[in-house]
């Protein structure tokens, strides 16, 4: 999930290619660690304690999801990183740069919700099978995986499912839905003092948030604080 951005890379999911589940996770893992190792991610006290803070609200909220994988998330503690991606097989990376924009574990649960949906739809898997048929690779060469090819956005339609079914998701763990809308607010406000902003960015934007607007009505709970370490 790209949240400044609406870049879309084409699905086809009409592929040769077949992967395994336990083929899959190994690629997010193979992924993870070379998205890991280009940040320069080096694991230190504070750190941990936001990863295992990221965890303990990731399996609250991947608790309730159909397809069950081992979810992992990482904190990225980059200030320019200011969005969070999922990988497949279950790898989820959140960036400093969002969680300086948030003040509710709320906001927290639909952003890791969304990505989990990512996962959970099989968009992360159907863009494994894509690149591993226009690259000319086989499961057996997953090391030559690029995790760059699985940083832009999902298109339009994958977006939106991705929002709806990830608030929800927050939602069954407990969560309120009116911390995404006003987190998906907080970026139109910032798209627009951002001159070069697209105009397509701040209309996707607007569509994610009247998506989720008539889920608040479902669920009236207020909104828990942000408890990072």
């Amino acid at each position: 999930m790209l949240l400044l951005t609406t870049v879309s890379l084409a699905q086809n999911s009409r592929t040769a290619v077949s992967i395994t589940d336990p083929d899959e996770i190994r690629a997010g893992q193979i992924l993870a660690e070379e998205f890991a190792q280009k940040e320069g991610m080096r694991p230190t006290p504070q750190t941990t304690k936001i990863d295992e803070y990221l965890q303990t609200v990731g399996d609250r909220v991947a608790a309730h999801e159909q397809r069950k994988l081992l979810y992992r998330f990482h904190f990225d503690p980059s200030p320019a990183f200011k969005s969070a991606f999922g990988l497949p097989g279950g790898q989820i990376f959140v960036g400093g740069g969002i969680l300086a924009y948030m003040d509710s574990e709320d906001q927290l649960a639909a952003v890791l919700g969304h990505e989990i949906e990512h996962i959970a739809l099989n968009q992360c898997r159907d863009r494994l099978m894509k690149v591993l048929a226009e690259k000319h690779l086989s499961t057996y060469k997953l090391e030559e995986l690029k995790v760059d090819d699985f940083l832009p956005g999902y298109g339009h339609d994958n977006e939106l499912a991705a929002d709806r079914e990830g608030v929800k998701l927050a939602m069954e763990a407990g969560y309120s839905p009116k911390g995404a809308i006003r987190l998906l607010r907080m970026f139109v406000t910032l798209g627009q003092q951002m001159p070069n902003t697209p105009a397509e960015a701040q209309k996707m934007l607007e569509e994610r948030i009247a998506q989720i607007e008539p889920l608040s009505e479902q669920r009236k709970v207020s909104e828990r604080p942000l408890s990072l370490p």
